[in-house]
């Protein structure tokens, strides 16, 4: 049973598509299909249902699955530990919410690519929902989540920073300087949100519909630099991990808004797998995190 066929396997079941697995393998669709099928030989089983389009993985190939999962993480954490030395170097993979993404990455890759010239690094941005099966299927080494505090039996907590959640305006808006506010207050007032899974995002519109109201939302985007450009120019309020606007808030462009009955601090945590093999390009980074100054 060859470990390039349980790729090949893996990948599908990820991307639920022959072909779209083939593209990101650099294989033909036929040679894809082949893989498959000499899997299904050796396992006398079938992998996959096809019908027409949709591929759907058999309650077999679920079984399968958490083998292959396991068997390709043993031979990449092998083949990284055997053929590594103590520089960092190679690639360094980190799955991140895109919501918060441009906060403070940016500047911690310039300074980790400053410090570790020849580590590669890819960024996979994506919702929680989508970045856990990466995290726990290895497509991913990181997983950088803003949440309330989680526990994951599988997974090994490297760091978490805690952020207040802020409702911020423009410092030309009514609101800036006029001292506390409230959530029945705020009911009227033109919302600018992130994406709609967001789990701040979530907290503060059920406390606001437990109160009777419906936040008046203009505009949600998974961009929360381009949320704080809308803001700035005076288009709506908004509610953001205070983390990611310090520089608005130093250069006087935003301004909290207090709000009396609302109060509520996140977790920035980074997640690793207990199965995962430290690299040293993976905890040069993780020691990074852990000394950065993010207040």
């Amino acid at each position: 049973m060859e470990i390039r066929n349980m790729i090949t396997f893996q990948r599908i079941c990820r991307l639920k598509s022959f072909s779209k697995a083939a593209g990101e393998l650099g294989y033909s669709q036929s040679a894809v299909t082949m893989q498959i099928k000499q899997l299904e030989n050796e396992l006398n089983v079938r992998l996959f249902d096809r019908v027409g389009k949709t591929v759907r993985v058999t309650n077999e190939g679920e079984r399968f699955l958490a083998y292959a999962d396991e068997i390709i993480k043993t031979a990449n954490n092998a083949l990284a530990d055997l053929s590594s030395d103590t520089v960092p170097s190679g690639v360094l993979r980190i799955g991140i919410l895109e919501s918060v993404c441009t906060a403070s990455l940016p500047q911690l890759l310039s300074l980790y690519h400053t410090r570790w010239p020849h580590v590669s690094t890819v960024i996979h941005t994506g919702t929680f929902d989508e970045l856990t099966p990466m995290l726990n299927g290895d497509f991913i080494d990181l997983l950088w989540t803003f949440d309330q505090a989680l526990e994951a039996p599988e997974w090994i907590r490297a760091f978490a920073y805690d952020s207040r959640i802020e409702v911020v305006c423009s410092v030309k808006h009514r609101l800036a300087g006029a001292g506390e506010a409230t959530l029945p207050g705020l009911a009227e007032e033109t919302f600018l949100l992130t994406e709609r899974n967001c789990s701040y995002r979530r907290i503060f519109e059920d406390r606001m519909v437990s109160l009777g109201f419906h936040p008046n939302i203009f505009l949600e985007i998974g961009n929360t630099e381009m949320i704080k450009k809308f803001v700035e120019a005076n288009l709506g309020i908004s509610v953001l991990p205070h983390f990611t606007l310090t520089e608005e808030l130093a250069s006087h462009k935003l301004c909290v808004i207090p709000v009396a009955d609302f109060q509520l601090v996140m977790q920035s945590q980074l997640f690793y797998h207990k199965s995962k093999w430290l690299s040293p390009a993976l905890e040069a980074f993780i020691t990074l995190v852990s000394t950065y100054p993010f207040s």
